[in-house]
């Protein structure tokens, strides 16, 4: 790595460029980066799913990675702090970085793919006492030392039949092009591949962990569908489609130059800079809207929603079977945390409508726990062989829909703290998933419920409470969220996740996770609507990590409620003949 390092430093140095910026997303900015596309971990060992580094050819300035709250301890366990002084923060930081080092820093050379058109605004505005000036280059340099990459591969894209997304393709394009002309322009650039995945009713096979097509399209408000991606399938699987056309990415240079005169609809939050500088190098006129497509899919349809209900009941079985399996072979002291996963992956692989783990099974013992988004691997990969605490965050996509559950373990025995701390999770989960809300509230306005009530033991963790959840599409649906910061208006349909947590540094980390469904609920004699989150998990809590005296008469009943729900819904679906399983169900269940 450090070898690496060296090489880069030294062309930067050839060339006269002083720092270059390199940002852990992919031209897509999706939170899933293909394998040869992770370069923020080639150069740095960082495998975190957010974060930035500046690299310094500059030997007064020391080159340095940026990431936020959930990854502090990753970083420092990565990252060799030789090469790299370790920071917490986003862009906003990087960028404040910049500026502090003014007076060091002439030239900073940017991969224009990697940085959005509203990163660079809002970089531009930081730096405009400076004069630091901004090149982009044509190659990212990290390619040119990179010659090992990776193999990639193209998967063929599959269609998601109407009983599953409840709506059609064209009524999708009708809603889209309606906006295009009442915004009285000729196209708008959907530079998303979930939402293309969404608009064509499509999933593809291109990522790990999200099953989209790695491509974008410019749709016309004559309802025409421009594809740009190399994807060789798309012709074979939308060949009714007359209205849809495909490009090679290389041809959009091409595209725009024979647009003379045409008025583009864009999203500044995606756009990638190289796009931006072809709009601008045309002469095009361009306007920054929210993508519509965002707003459109975040609301989930009736056909959607049934399908999340019966994707969380085939998941909460496949979680049922992996908890019954570890509690028969825990004692014996020999699993790990690589089993567990691979486990569970295992279990869930044998539902014909399972298409892929949503994201990289969280499974996490003793203090890995404590690393908020800890990534097991052979070298992190322990024992689960003593007294403490597990955590198994795991989410699937089923044809139906997607889920993202957490559950918090006993192993042995436990702490009175480990208690505790789990019924303070507890408590503030359950004030998310009970609270009833009016219309036009922001998730930063529900965020303080889940925290209440570690807050008054002086306790707090450096995550969002909620983040949205799209349909058989990304885990991590923007722009929803509950968050400290979150603009974000709550709004009836939506899917978004309940996950408080607390961690103990070099202890333990406790998260609950369910996912909920954003609900009207209506009062007597008002006309006024108010909402409220309806339930989706259907997996049991950890019953020996609650301390009933810690909680009102209203969470006693709430948990029992809860799983009263999960025995009905799940017990259903077990057979006659395995009444071992039932029965460990039934006891999970039990009333506290």
């Amino acid at each position: 790595m450090e070898k690496y390092l060296r090489l880069i430093t030294d062309k930067m140095k050839s060339r006269n460029w002083d720092a270059f910026l390199v940002p852990r997303s992919d031209m897509f900015s999706g939170e899933e980066v293909p394998e040869n596309e992770e370069r923020l971990k080639f150069i740095s060992n960082f495998s975190g799913s957010a974060g930035y580094a500046i690299i310094s050819a500059k030997s007064k300035l020391k080159s340095v990675i940026f990431s936020d709250g959930r990854y502090q301890l990753q970083l420092k366990k990565e990252v060799n702090s030789k090469n790299f002084y370790i920071s917490n923060g986003g862009f906003k930081e990087v960028c404040l970085f910049l500026n502090k080092n003014k007076n060091i820093l002439k030239k900073v050379v940017i991969d224009p793919w990697l940085l959005t058109l509203s990163e660079y605004e809002f970089l531009q505005n930081i730096m405009k006492e400076t004069k630091i000036s901004f090149e982009f280059i044509k190659k990212n340099i990290i390619d040119e030392v990179w010659l090992n990459k990776p193999y990639k591969t193209e998967n063929e894209i599959f269609k998601l039949p109407f009983k599953f997304t409840g709506e059609t393709v064209s009524s999708k394009i009708n809603r889209l092009t309606k906006f295009i002309q009442d915004n009285n322009y000729d196209f708008y650039i959907l530079f998303n591949p979930t939402g293309l995945a969404w608009l064509l009713n499509i999933r593809g096979r291109d990522l790990k962990h999200t099953p989209i097509s790695r491509s974008f399209c410019i749709v016309s408000k004559l309802r025409d569908i421009h594809i740009f991606g190399n994807n060789k399938s798309f012709p074979k699987i939308l060949k009714k489609e007359k209205d849809i056309h495909f490009y090679n990415f290389e041809y959009l240079s091409t595209f725009l130059e024979n647009s003379k005169n045409k008025n583009f609809l864009i999203d500044a939050k995606t756009l990638p800079m190289k796009v931006y500088n072809f709009l601008v190098n045309n002469n095009l006129n361009y306007k920054s809207i929210s993508c519509p497509v965002d707003k459109f899919k975040t609301k989930k349809n009736l056909r959607e929603l049934r399908g999340f209900k019966n994707a969380h009941l085939k998941d909460g079985l496949a979680i049922l079977n992996l908890l019954f399996w570890f509690e028969k072979n825990v004692h014996l002291k020999n699993l790990t945390e690589i089993e567990v996963s691979k486990k569970l992956f295992e279990i869930r692989s044998l539902e014909k409508s399972f298409v892929c783990e949503s994201f990289s099974t969280i499974s996490a013992f003793a203090d890995n726990g404590a690393i908020i988004h800890y990534k097991v691997n052979k070298s992190s990969n322990k024992k689960i062989n003593k007294d403490g605490l597990y955590l198994i965050d795991t989410g699937a996509h089923y044809l139906e829909g997607t889920t993202d559950t957490t559950r918090t373990l006993l192993v042995g025995k436990a702490e009175t703290e480990m208690i505790d701390n789990y019924t303070l999770v507890l408590k503030g989960h359950i004030a998310i998933a009970s609270a009833v809300f009016p219309n036009n509230t922001k998730g930063r306005d529900i965020d303080a419920l889940g925290r209440i009530a570690l807050w008054s033991k002086g306790k707090d963790y450096a995550h969002g409470t909620g983040h949205g959840v799209g349909s058989v599409l990304s885990v991590h649906e923007g722009p929803i969220s509950i968050s400290k910061t979150s603009e974000c208006f709550i709004e009836s349909g939506m899917v978004i996740s309940n996950e408080p947590g607390y961690y103990k540094n070099g202890k333990y980390g406790i998260r609950i996770e369910n996912l909920e469904v954003v609900s009207k609920r209506k009062f007597k004699n008002l006309e006024d609507s108010f909402l409220e989150f309806k339930n989706l998990t259907r997996v049991p809590l950890e019953l020996k990590l609650i301390n009933k005296k810690m909680l009102t008469e209203f969470e006693i009943r709430w948990v029992n409620e809860y799983h009263q729900k999960v025995f009905k819904d799940l017990s259903r679906f077990l057979k006659t003949d395995n009444e071992e399983l039932f029965n460990f169900l039934k006891r999970k269940t039990a009333s506290i």
